[in-house]
C-alpha cells in the first residue's frame, strides 16, 4: 500500500514533463555566446536537442577530450560545456529506486555479449544521430530523416524480436 501522501506519476505525465523541459532547454540554446560556430551564425542549434541519451553522452565526452587534448575539435555544442542529461536520469533513477527500495545489483549472464550489443546499439545510435527519444521529437519537427529512423528502428525491433524468440530468450 502507497505511504500516505506519496507521490505517483504517471508515464503520461513524466513524458508531458520530459517533453516540457527538453523543450524549454532546447529554447535555451539560443542563447549561445557568438564564440561558437555555426550556432551563432545561423541562429540554430540542432533539432530537437533538448534530451537524447545519446547525444548528451557523446557531447560529455567530446568535452573532456577537448579539456585534456585541445587539438581535438569537437562539434561546437560541446565547446560550451557538456549536456549533462544522462547523469541527471540515472541519479534520478538511482535515487527513485533506491527510495523505493527497489534497487538490486543484478549481474547479466553473458557480460561479453552484453557489452557487444550495447556497443551496436550505440554504433547504430551514432549513425542515426540520435537515440530512440530524440528521433521521435525530431518527427515532430517533421524532419524526414526521422521517419526513415522510426522505420529503422521498428525493422530492428521486428528482426531482434524474432531472432530472440527463435532462440528461445522471450
Amino acid at each position: 500500500m502507497a505511504k500516505a501522501g506519496a507521490f505517483k506519476l504517471k508515464p503520461w505525465q513524466a513524458g508531458l514533463i520530459i517533453g516540457l523541459v527538453a523543450s524549454i532547454a532546447q529554447a535555451g540554446y539560443y542563447l549561445l555566446p557568438t564564440a561558437v560556430a555555426g550556432v551563432a551564425k545561423y541562429k540554430v542549434s540542432p533539432p530537437a536537442y533538448g534530451f537524447c541519451m545519446f547525444c548528451h553522452v557523446r557531447d560529455t565526452v567530446n568535452w573532456v577530450v577537448q579539456n585534456f587534448v585541445p587539438t581535438v575539435t569537437p562539434a561546437p555544442i560541446s565547446i560550451i560545456a557538456p549536456t549533462l542529461t544522462i547523469f541527471g536520469v540515472l541519479l534520478g533513477a538511482f535515487v527513485a529506486a533506491k527510495r523505493n527500495k527497489q534497487f538490486a545489483w543484478r549481474q547479466t549472464i553473458h557480460p561479453g555479449k552484453a557489452f557487444v550489443w550495447g556497443a551496436a546499439v550505440s554504433f547504430c545510435a551514432g549513425l542515426l544521430g540520435a537515440c530512440t527519444l530524440r528521433i521521435i521529437v525530431r518527427a515532430a519537427y517533421l524532419e524526414p530523416f526521422a521517419y526513415v529512423g522510426i522505420g529503422a528502428i521498428g525493422v530492428g525491433a521486428i528482426i531482434a524480436s524474432m531472432a530472440f524468440l527463435k532462440r528461445g530468450l522471450g
